[in-house]
Order: structure tokens, then C-alpha cells, then sequence
């Protein structure tokens, strides 16, 4: 009669899952510091380019009005002179067509 040994049957998964969970939980330990420094440094970030930003935007508002204004008066001032001296403003409106007329060949 032969004796048969019982099967001794280890199964190896439970304990790599058990090892891999640890490994999971040491990363994820290690990783909140790092997230936590991540965050705040983003805030900071962010908060800079919005200041930045608004800077920008108050800076092409002021501008903006003193181009408009400037525009306006460079307008009254060619218009004026037109009235003045209508002749030499259209030979100067000529030559300089003339020119660009030229220099566009």
C-alpha cells in the first residue's frame, strides 16, 4: 500500500498582495510631504502670475487712454494742417505714394 502524503498546497498570492499593499501605503507615507510642498508651492505660483496679471491689465488700461489721446491729437493736428495748406498736403500725399509705390516694385 502506497502511502500518499497529503498535498501541502502554499499559495503564494496572498502574501506578494500583503507586500505590495505595505509598499503602497510606505509610498503613499512618503509621497503626502512631497504633494503637501507641491501644493503650497503651486498657490504661490499661481497667486504671482495673477498678480502679474492684474499689474498687466491696470498698466494697458492707463496706456490705452493715453494712446487714444495722443492718436486724437496727431489727428486734429494733420487735420488742421490739411485746412492750412491744402496743396502741399496732397503733393506730400503724392510723393510719398510715389515712393511707396517704388519701393514696393
Amino acid at each position: 500500500m502506497t502511502t500518499s502524503s497529503p498535498i501541502v498546497s502554499q499559495n503564494p498570492v496572498p502574501g506578494i498582495a500583503e507586500r505590495a499593499h505595505q509598499a503602497v501605503d510606505r509610498a503613499a507615507d512618503k509621497a503626502t510631504p512631497a504633494v503637501d510642498r507641491l501644493r503650497g508651492n503651486l498657490h504661490s505660483t499661481i497667486d504671482n502670475l495673477a498678480d502679474s496679471a492684474a499689474s498687466g491689465v491696470d498698466w494697458a488700461a492707463e496706456n490705452s487712454k493715453v494712446i487714444a489721446r495722443k492718436g486724437s491729437e496727431v489727428t486734429q493736428t494733420a487735420t488742421s494742417y490739411v485746412r492750412e495748406r491744402p496743396i502741399v498736403a496732397i503733393a506730400g500725399a503724392l510723393a510719398v505714394g510715389y515712393l511707396v509705390g517704388r519701393l514696393l516694385r
